[in-house]
């Protein structure tokens, strides 16, 4: 990692976000088509948000 990185925590809360924005998505539904079953995909990014959010609470604010 370059010193031009964003801290640990910052790069951890913004794949929190991501992640978010994904669940959101996929629990809306499709646009177009029929509907799919995601909720393997959604609990599987429920899970890696939770172990990030886990690992974040030990992370220091200017980690890098």
């Amino acid at each position: 990692m370059s010193e031009t990185d964003p801290p640990l925590r910052q790069q951890m809360t913004d794949a929190m976000e991501t992640i978010r924005q994904q669940i959101e998505r996929l629990r809306e539904g499709p646009t177009i088509g029929e509907a799919l079953d995601d909720r393997s995909v959604i609990a599987d990014l429920e899970a890696e948000y939770e172990a990030l959010k886990s690992a974040r609470a030990d992370v220091a604010p200017n980690e890098r």
